[in-house]
């Protein structure tokens, strides 16, 4: 139990002490190290992001928002996928292998889902992740040539009905639709009646439990026909048939507005229907119902008609709101074109920018259609997917099951706005050129262009605008078998091709409409200049005989219309005009000054400093400087690159940071933070975080994040730069007097502490009596991991100059230089107060004081006041005003009859004593204050004096004071050895 105490002892000890127990800092690892950036990838692992050969077909949602689809990739056996993210993200489900025919969701039950084979149907009831098959071969599917086409489910008395379409594909021979109704016992399917008609699309009314309706999409092989059993009447007898003439349904759909009514009166009555003849000569009609017999109406809404189509075969469609209002999609069944009406399907447009793919386009609004413009598309064939919009259907992008392959990332672009937008574009092969757009960092991508699209063949260059604020990205490719530009000022949702007549090598954009391209005639290498988004170009500047490799603007551009270009023959040339004329530097050169491709940077401080930087992706081709208003010759700065290093780009950053990435194998990044000092520039290589091997490949800088592709894994990494910025510095404060306290004639127990910088490891600080830090004597530097270090013995009313920086991972600047100034003694060496003596009633008005002499002291402070706490100072001698000497006879009169208290410290150069203890004093009565006796009275008679008593000596008293003190202090230095042992070995 003593033992368990005696830690709490010592800590309330200590704080009766006045004795702080420091809490050491470590440095976090999530910064200034290389890690993979998310890019679409294939399979489980990559949430089916992309899936080869995906086919995906029959769309449903349920109410909760899950997303279900048959597919067919070929990374699994697995058909039926489902996504709980908005078709970013997917997942197999259910384990089935089966070739789903079609699928239905409950209208009431998230949890329930039925899919369709040729022959059978099967149920779940957790959401797809398992299923039983119902009753087996409805109407005879999965013999004699009968085949399931089409399912629909309403919800009933807690249960389902299910309802099925089937046809013979024996011509003559003929399929029905068949029921279920799960709330019977012995449930088995039941034939509606349909006879003489195959049958591809089956719905249930939206008001199935009041009116009883059916609606199916049927042939005789002959005709389609739009036919109707209602409220325990046959087919036929209610509705009157719509007849669609001359034409037979390879597949077909239905979809109901928000208002439909199944009663003909009431003149609500419109089903929309898509047919799929299989041979293009399908559409979507308007059904408006009239009452049996009369037949009701089908009307053609000729979707295409404004594109020269007379008829467009339709996988399917779907339909938000009601009457002249609803807004329709249809999916194209021989294309992946979506057409869409926004007014009850009398007019039609086709969708600008389509999704994806070949064939079979599924279409799908979202629950909040009408308020997000969200809605999904499915298509098969090549470079098919499942795409989205939100754009009232005009442009789709692709964010999942995407038939595609990302063998290589070409290009890069990040949003001069990264740090609020988190935007990039990422340019990809595999087959085929993908342009791909994320919002947030990676997590997420949508392919929002590609060279699967009409009248793209490649597409080889992605650049922004210096002020991203637009929403402006252009690309650079061939178009028809020629050079194309092609501009975008939503975002990348639509493009404006543009044909160019010269090949594009490199370019820089300027602003929204003016660009800067570099090309190659045979014969030059020249720079062209548009200012009008590439309607026309000013007249070339020839820029060498070698084609271009790179070009840059200055940091000024807009008043210096300085440029820089190097070509790919160890050239670089130089414009002040606005691009109008090049000249090679030096200017005087008659040789190339580099091998190989370069590649141009300028420093950020060019219009002060004429700094430019240029490299060669030579082996040892090096990284140089030049100052283009005196330099001669092109000075080599890293000294440290490599053996066979490789600079493929260089960038700075706006605080002068210099990146450059080495492409030979394991090469990493070179940095420099001052790669303009004229002596000494340093440059370390950055590899951490990367795997062995790997060689990077181009380079791009937001603020202090910067991005590379790693060629040899395909990848995208990124590297956030914590460390460009100085160590803060926290204590002791910059300039602090009197600092720490003698022990043996030292200044011991001085902590340096500083704030954690993220991402280091390591620190390096550095102590000297020297401000420049020229000659830093042994001991007075280290290299901790905490942020904070314990100093050596130091001198006593002595000056020193601190300062830190990071060492590992990488070199951060050091931080500002502080100082401060050791004690010139401890509370033990304290001035003596001589007079007036404590407690002293007769002090003159004009005292005088004196104390001790402290060694090393060239002054004296002194505070007197009538409070204790010195709140209010009566005298006050301190600063300018401190005493040379260690007595001072008062100058100014204090108050009679006044009780005062006075204290001294020693002073010296930036430094100073502790204060002496307090004393106090009473000034004398004033001189006419008389003390009057009272009349003596008789003395009582004296009491017998008491036995007499053994006293205490006074020794014992201050022997007992002594011990107590060496016992404490014995306490005390076992408390800080525990203390200070795990806080020395971070050292």
């Amino acid at each position: 139990m003593a033992l368990k105490r005696l830690p709490l002892a010592l800590i309330f000890l200590l704080s009766l002490l006045g004795s702080t127990i420091p809490t050491p800092t470590t440095a976090t690892q999530e910064v200034s190290e290389w890690f993979t950036v998310n890019t679409p990838t294939d399979g489980k692992s990559g949430d089916w992001v992309l899936a080869d050969g995906s086919d995906i077909q029959h769309l449903v949602m349920a109410i909760d928002g899950t997303i279900y689809a048959g597919a067919n990739p070929s990374g699994t056996s697995y058909t039926l996928f489902k996504s709980t993210d908005d078709g970013f993200g997917w997942e197999y489900t259910g384990k089935v292998k089966d070739d789903i025919v079609d699928i239905a969701t409950s209208p009431d039950d998230a949890d329930t889902i039925y899919y369709a084979t040729l022959s059978n149907i099967y149920k779940s009831t957790d959401a797809g992740d398992s299923f039983t098959p119902l009753t087996a071969n409805p109407g005879g599917a999965g013999s004699d040539n009968i085949e399931i086409t089409a399912i629909d489910v309403f919800p009933l008395d807690n249960k389902h009905i299910i309802a099925i379409g089937t046809r013979d594909t024996d011509s003559l021979e003929y399929g029905g639709v068949y029921i279920l109704d799960e709330n019977q016992p012995f449930t088995s399917w039941i034939d509606t009646d349909l006879d003489g008609y195959d049958v591809y699309a089956i719905a249930f009314s939206p008001n199935f439990a009041g009116d009883q309706q059916i609606v199916a999409v049927a042939t005789d092989e002959t005709d389609t026909l739009v036919t109707t059993t209602a409220e325990g009447d046959g087919w036929h007898q209610t509705v009157g048939d719509a007849v669609i003439s001359g034409i037979t349904p390879a597949s077909a759909a239905i979809a109901f507005p928000s208002n439909y009514d199944s009663d003909v009166t009431a003149g609500d009555y419109v089903q929309f229907v898509a047919v799929n003849t299989g041979g293009n000569n399908g559409d979507i009609y308007l059904i408006e119902g009239v009452e049996a017999p009369d037949l009701s109406v089908a009307t053609d809404l000729d979707i295409g008609a404004d594109y020269g189509q007379s008829n467009v075969d339709v996988t399917s469609l779907a339909v938000s709101d009601k009457g002249t209002t609803a807004h329709l999609l249809a999916g194209a069944a021989n294309s992946t074109q979506v057409y869409y009406s926004t007014d009850g399907g009398t007019s039609w447009e086709a969708s600008s920018k389509p999704p994806t793919g070949e064939s079979g386009t599924y279409v799908l609004m979202a629950a909040d259609f009408a308020q997000s413009g969200r809605a999904y598309a499915a298509t098969s064939g090549d470079s098919s997917a499942f795409s989205y919009t939100t754009d009232n259907s005009d442009t789709w992008n692709q964010i999942g099951l995407i038939d595609t392959d990302i063998s290589n990332i070409i290009e890069l672009a990040v949003s001069p706005n990264y740090s609020e937008d988190n935007t990039l574009f990422m340019l990809t092969w595999g087959g085929e050129h993908n342009l791909w757009r994320s919002s947030n960092e990676g997590e997420r991508w949508e392919r929002i262009y590609s060279s699967t699209l009409a009248d793209v063949d490649s597409i080889d260059l992605i650049a922004l605008p210096p002020e991203y604020d637009s929403d402006i990205v252009y690309l650079a490719g061939s178009s028809d078998g020629s050079p194309a530009i092609w501009k975008s000022t939503d975002n990348g949702q639509e493009f404006t091709h543009r044909s160019v007549p010269f090949t594009i090598d490199t370019w820089v954009v300027t602003n929204d409409k003016t660009l800067f391209i570099g090309s190659y005639d045979g014969s030059n290498g020249l720079v062209y200049r548009t200012t009008n988004s590439g309607l026309s170009y000013y007249t070339e500047a020839v820029a060498g005989s070698q084609s271009l490799n790179s070009i840059t603007l200055s940091p000024d551009y807009d008043s210096d219309e300085t440029i820089l270009a190097g070509n790919t023959n160890g050239w670089v040339y130089w414009s002040n005009d606005n691009g109008n004329s090049f000249e090679p530097l030096p200017q005087d050169a008659t040789s190339a000054p580099f091998t190989g491709a370069i590649t141009v940077a300028f420093d950020p401080e060019y219009s002060e400093n004429n700094t430019i930087y240029a490299a060669s992706d030579t082996a040892d081709g090096g990284i140089y400087r030049f100052d283009t208003d005196t330099s001669h010759s092109w000075k080599n700065i890293d000294s440290t690159l490599p053996a066979g290093g490789m600079i493929g780009q260089l960038k700075i950053s706006a605080g002068g940071t210099l990146y450059a990435t080495n492409f030979k194998a394991d090469g990493g990044m070179e940095r420099s933070l001052n790669p303009t000092y004229s002596v000494g520039s340093t440059f370390e290589t950055v590899t951490h975080g990367l795997d062995d091997g790997v060689t990077l490949n181009g380079l791009w800088l937001s603020d202090h994040q910067l991005w590379s592709i790693d060629t040899t894994n395909s990848r995208l990494m990124t590297y956030i730069d914590s460390l460009t910025e100085p160590v803060i510095l926290t204590s002791p404060q910059n300039k602090t007097p009197g600092t720490g306290t003698i022990v043996n004639h030292t200044i011991n127990n001085i902590d340096l502490d500083w704030e954690v910088a993220k991402g280091a490891t390591e620190y390096q600080w550095q102590l000297d009596r020297e401000k420049d830090f020229s000659s830093v004597p042994t001991g007075f530097k280290g290299n901790p991991e905490a942020s904070q270090t314990n100093l050596p013995a130091l001198e006593p009313a002595t000056t020193y100059y601190w300062r830190v920086r990071v060492t590992e991972p990488v070199l951060s600047p050091w931080s500002a230089k502080w100082s401060f100034t050791t004690s010139l003694g401890s509370e033990t060496t304290a001035p003596t107060l001589y007079t007036p003596e404590a407690g002293d009633s007769s002090v003159p008005l004009k005292p005088i004081f004196q104390w001790s002499a402290i060694s090393g002291a060239d002054s004296y402070e002194l505070l007197t006041s009538t409070d204790a706490d010195f709140g209010n100072p009566s005298i006050k001698k301190v600063g300018d005003d401190a005493l040379a000497t260690t007595a001072w006879e008062c100058d100014l009169s204090l108050s009679h009859d006044t009780t005062y208290y006075w204290k001294v410290r020693a002073r010296g150069s930036d430094s100073y004593s502790a204060w002496s203890a307090v004393s106090a004093f009473t000034t004398k009565l004033p001189a006419s204050t008389k003390v009057t006796q009272p009349p003596s009275s008789p003395s009582p008679p004296s009491p017998p004096p008491p036995p007499t008593q053994q006293t205490t000596p006074d020794w014992v008293f201050y022997m007992m004071g002594f011990l107590g003190f060496i016992i404490i202090s014995l306490l005390a230095t076992i408390l800080v050895l525990v203390i200070r042992r795990p806080h020395s070995t971070n050292e």
